[in-house]
């Protein structure tokens, strides 16, 4: 070493964070219920800051959570527990704790025995939670720390969220995360955005570090000796600030010798010539090639594990001897890329260790992969799907595919659908199956858990290949076509799903794939085929055997409940009564919750708000728990949609806006929140870019299979073109999706078409059209008891009445209009028609009354919050000389129509090509904020697509 170079470094000072320290300090001593939320992106210091908060706190319970490629069902949980317990028997426990067993299998002799299986996964997943909840507070500890909580798998969420809602309990609970790493749908956002009744909550948001706290923790590391500001000013411009890069380029400098003393100080040895590397990896990688043979065996056998690991397994999965890997141990450890935990090992940061792991050859991952999961295949409870992942990445498909599927079997047992899902689908995409075996595990894939675009894309292809195949048995290849018209249906591809079921049905040996196939067919949401050929496949599918199982009859029950009430049969009513309530089966249970999920779309679809709204909160009842994000997303559709048509909307805009933005969501979903969020700013705000989205959102959803969303948008977009005066535009919109109505046959789905429609033609002096389209829906909706048909029939008819001059006439008609849209309710439309009926009134000179309703219209649209139609209402009063105050909306100042500066940095990434989530990795925010920023932005600017996207001047 070059004399003057420090000899060696020092561990790091923690600089920079008195006052964060302080703060959480203050509030854990202050509250007996507190939650404490350490947010920051990679390498910020937020474990640090822990660490230095654990030296003031004893009897701490941390529970850590590894950057597993695939999160393990409470895996982190369970490992605090079994290495802080030690001797269970020291603990008073309930016989409750005898729900611990399958958790704790070293434990079983000194546990109660294993209370009754419970069939219902949410069920048996809460009594777990009772259990954890029991040991957690035998434990008493005086705080819980949940490191890394952004790589927990959904079941310690929840748990989490479990602990902390205890309504009795007194807890701690610090967390520490990385806002960018979450889901949409993760349930950290539920801990993480409001504080438990009675918690006591602080938010700490760790930034970079300053210059002045660059230089004193550089000068930590070189023995206490000052740096010169220059260098300090190098070292923070090349890392930003960020605690690990600024530590790991110390580090560096100091390997390469490129540090010396002078005048006292500590600077850069040949100041123009010194590279810094750009990343960590980089860093972390040089300083890893200049260790001892030993170190980097050791180094890379802990990276291939990717969990601490104890001597015994290094030396196995190394190939070096004891004493070698001593010495290996030792010299990473000295260099700090490794800490020592009791008898176990692990990287100081998981970048290090994912730095180290990418520079390992494939042959020698295969063989480490492969001797890890031998290792841990000898544990009295091997990890089931770290075995999956370490096979899997060994070669060793046979042993990768079994335990995949039994640790999706354990996943689902624990109510953690999600994680079976995936587990499957890794297997189904990725492992060259069998036909007879990707029809098996495909069967198995629970559509309503979270699939994800992308995979839900991939599994189609894959079942594609294989019905292609040549070589295949034709009851394999029904089968292979059934899975595959399921993954085409839940992939929106509706016409390409009923040709599959369709040529599936005759090679399918079993009765009840059949009928399942059939109730598909009998769907009538997006097809083009008629209402009657929907018909037929229900009445043929009626004529089958019915399922031996309850849970497949509940499956059959609610497939045929959707179809009829889909359809327009009012006997699907009865049948809907037949739905029970609750059950203790877990597959029945799923069924359910889809039943119910089904049942408020196809009530609200009718006008049946009543049935709706019990729908959706039985629903949220059943669902909760059972693990399926799928679900909860269609739940929060319903729920806005739920919200939009009865006139809650207060906040909608903001929900309706992030769901459309949902990336997780298919796009034929995502379309109906997008209707609703242009439905309310057509309501809320100057036409401006409201149609432009709309017109955008008519030509997608042609390109859609038919639904009954495609007629709302049409119907929508025709109906904001009358009231602009754009007629030739209402009648070609409403033309063209009166075709898609005729076309089903189903008068059902023009509840809204109607009137607009009708409105259009008289406007457009064809009354007899008008008045043959009236005869045309009458027919189609008479004796089926359709409550919203009933209202826009009635709406048809007060048009054509008003055209009679008749006063009295036409007002009886209008008012049977508004009632019926009043009774269901839905306040909008009749708000919508009493403003029609007052208009016709003062065009027929009977002003007092006309002005009368026209001033109770205005209150009722400024009560709901349609500022555009009350400002329109208002204009119209105010021509008659009658002076109404404009209501104030709330809200605050701010930057208009322009971008705010968030909004234009969004903007321009996202016009370079970058994804939401790259956007929010760079700016160091949530996705979901850059999503809410990227359509404020996207409708002030007026564009419908990103790649319309230019940042302003």
């Amino acid at each position: 070493m070059q004399r003057g170079s420090p000899s060696s470094l020092s561990t790091p000072a923690f600089v920079g964070r008195a006052e964060e320290l302080s703060r959480i300090n203050e509030v854990l001593v202050r509250a007996d219920r507190a939650l404490v939320l350490i947010e920051g992106e990679t390498g910020i210091g937020k474990t640090r800051l822990v660490q230095e908060l654990l030296r003031t706190h004893v009897d701490v319970l941390v529970v850590a959570c590894p950057a597993y490629s695939r999160s393990f069902t409470l895996a982190p949980v369970i490992d605090a527990l079994r290495d802080t317990v030690g001797d269970v028997r020291r603990l008073s426990l309930t016989p409750l704790a005898g729900a611990l067993r399958p958790l704790f299998p070293e434990w079983g002799p000194h546990l109660p025995p294993s209370p009754e299986a419970l069939s219902d996964p949410a069920a048996s997943q809460h009594r777990i939670f009772r259990a954890l909840a029991e040991l957690v507070d035998a434990l008493a500890p005086g705080l819980l720390v949940v490191d890394d909580a952004h790589w927990a798998d959904p079941a310690t969420l929840d748990l989490l969220l479990f602990l902390a809602s205890r309504p009795t309990a007194a807890h701690r609970i610090v967390l520490t995360y990385r806002p960018s790493e979450l889901e949409a749908t993760s349930n950290l956002h539920r801990l993480t955005g409001k504080a438990p009744t009675g918690t006591s909550m602080l938010r700490i948001g760790l930034a970079s570090l300053g210059v002045d706290d660059t230089r004193q923790m550089v000068s930590s590391m070189l023995q206490e000796r000052p740096v010169t500001g220059a260098f300090a000013e190098f070292l923070h411009a090349r890392t930003e600030g960020v605690p690990l890069a600024l530590e790991e380029t110390v580090r560096l400098l100091h390997d390469r010798a490129d540090l010396t003393r002078r005048d006292g100080e500590w600077v850069r040895r040949h100041l123009d010539r010194i590279e810094v590397p750009p990343t960590v990896r980089d860093g972390v990688l040089e300083r890893y090639r200049r260790l001892g043979a030993e170190a980097r065996g050791v180094l890379r056998a802990a990276a291939t594990f990717g969990d601490a690991v104890d001597e015994a397994t290094l030396v196995a999965m190394s190939g070096l001897s004891p004493d070698e890997v001593s010495k290996g141990l030792d010299e990473a450890l000295t260099v700090l890329m490794l800490e020592v935990r009791g008898s176990q090992f692990r990287f100081r940061h998981v970048l290090v260790g994912q730095a180290v792991y990418d520079a390992i050859s494939p042959s020698e991952a295969r063989r480490g992969h492969r001797i890890a999961g031998e290792v841990l295949e000898q544990r009295e409870r091997p990890p089931l799907a770290r075995l999956a992942a370490h096979f899997r990445r060994a070669g060793d498909v046979p042993r990768w595919c079994r335990y995949a599927e039994q640790a999706a079997e354990l996943a689902s047992s624990s109510g953690d659908e999600t994680t079976a899902v995936s587990l499957l689908l890794e297997v189904v995409l990725h492992a060259e199956l069998l036909p007879a075996e990707l029809a098996r595990l495909a069967d198995k894939i629970t559509y309503s858990a979270a699939v994800g675009v992308e995979r839900l894309h991939g599994l189609v292809a894959t079942l594609r290949r294989a019905v292609d195949a040549g070589d295949v048995a034709p009851q394999v290849r029904g089968l292979l076509r059934f899975q595959l018209g399921r993954a085409l249906s839940n992939a929106g591809d509706y016409v390409q799903s009923r040709n599959e079921l369709e040529l599936a049905i005759p090679d399918l040996a079993d009765a009840e794939t059949a009928l399942r196939a059939m109730l598909m067919l009998g769907s009538p949401f997006g097809t083009d085929w008629s209402g009657s050929r929907h018909l037929e496949w229900l009445d043929r599918a009626q004529r089958v055997e019915p399922p031996v199982r309850r849970s497949d009859r509940t499956r059959v029950l609610v497939d045929r409940v959707t179809a009829l009430l889909g359809l327009g049969q009012p006997s699907g009513w009865d049948e809907a009564a037949h739905l029970p309530d609750d059950t203790a089966d877990a597959q029945e249970r799923d069924h359910l919750v889809r039943g119910h999920v089904n049942l408020s779309d196809v009530a609200m679809l009718w006008g049946r708000f009543d049935v709706a709204g019990r729908s959706l909160a039985r629903a949220e009842h059943l669902a909760r728990g059972g693990g399926y994000p799928r679900v909860d997303d269609l739940l929060m559709l319903n729920r806005a949609r739920f919200d939009w048509l009865t006139g809650t909307w207060d906040g909608l805009a903001a929900r309706v806006e992030h769901l459309a933005d949902n990336e997780d969501i298919p796009p034929h979903t995502r379309l109906e929140p997008l209707v609703v969020a242009i439905g309310l700013q057509f309501a809320s705000a100057p036409e401006g870019t409201a149609r432009p989205r709309l017109e955008h959102a008519w030509e997608l959803a042609r390109q859609f299979p038919l639904e009954p969303i495609t007629i709302e948008a049409g119907s929508l977009l025709a109906l904001r073109h009358l009231i602009a005066g754009r007629l030739d535009d209402a009648l070609r919109v409403s033309s063209d999706a009166l075709a898609m109505v005729r076309l089903k046959q189903l008068w059902l789905w023009a509840s809204e078409l109607a009137p607009v429609r009708v409105a259009a033609l008289l406007a457009g002096g064809d009354a007899k059209a008008a008045r043959s389209l009236t005869v045309e829906c009458e027919r189609g909706i008479r004796g089926r008891g359709i409550p919203a048909a009933e209202a826009g029939l009635a709406t048809c008819k007060a048009m054509l009445a008003e055209r009679d001059d008749d006063v009295a006439l036409a007002g009886a008609a209008y008012q049977r209009a508004v009632d019926a849209w009043s009774r269901m309710p839905r306040p909008h439309p009749a708000l919508l028609v009493r403003e029609r009926w007052a208009r016709h009134e003062l065009a027929v000179g009977a002003t007092e009354p006309g002005i009368a309703r026209l001033s109770a219209v205005f209150d009722g649209l400024a009560d709901l919050g349609a500022r555009a139609d009350a400002t329109r209402v208002l204009e119209t009063l105010a021509e008659h000389g009658v002076e109404r105050s404009r209501p104030w909306w709330g809200g605050r100042t701010g930057y208009g129509a322009n971008l705010s500066p968030r909004e234009r940095e969004v903007v321009r990434l996202v016009a370079q090509g970058r994804t939401n989530r790259e956007v929010a990795e760079a700016l160091f925010r949530s996705p979901h904020t850059v999503s809410t920023q990227l359509s404020s932005a996207m409708r002030k600017l007026g564009v419908s697509s990103r790649r319309d996207l230019v940042v302003p001047d």
